[in-house]
C-alpha cells in the first residue's frame, strides 16, 4: 500500500473508533445520570422518612413535657401542703 493510502484507512479506523468510543461514553454518561437521580429520589424519601419521624418524637416530646409540667406542678403543690401542715403541727 501506499502511504497515502495507509494514512486514509488508519484515519478511517481512528474516526470509527472515536464514534464508538463517543458512543460508549454517551450510555455511560447516561447510566450515570439515571444512577445519580435514582440515588437523589431514594435520599428525597429517606429525608421525608427521617422528617415524618422527627416530628412525631418532636409532637411525642412536646406531649411528655406537658405530663411532667403537670406532675411536677402537683409535686410543687404537695410540699406546700406538707409544710403548711407541718407548720401547723409546730403551732400546737
Amino acid at each position: 500500500m501506499r502511504s497515502n493510502a495507509k494514512l486514509k484507512v488508519l484515519g478511517a479506523v481512528l474516526l470509527a473508533t472515536a464514534g464508538w468510543v463517543g458512543s460508549a461514553a454517551t450510555a455511560l454518561d447516561s447510566g450515570v445520570y439515571d444512577n445519580l437521580n435514582r440515588s437523589r429520589d431514594a435520599l428525597l424519601t429517606q429525608r421525608k422518612n427521617l422528617q415524618d419521624a422527627s416530628d412525631r418524637l418532636n409532637r411525642r416530646i412536646a406531649e411528655l413535657q406537658r405530663q411532667l409540667d403537670s406532675v411536677n406542678s402537683y409535686l410543687r403543690d404537695t410540699d406546700n401542703a406538707i409544710r403548711d401542715v407541718e407548720s401547723a403541727l409546730k403551732r400546737y
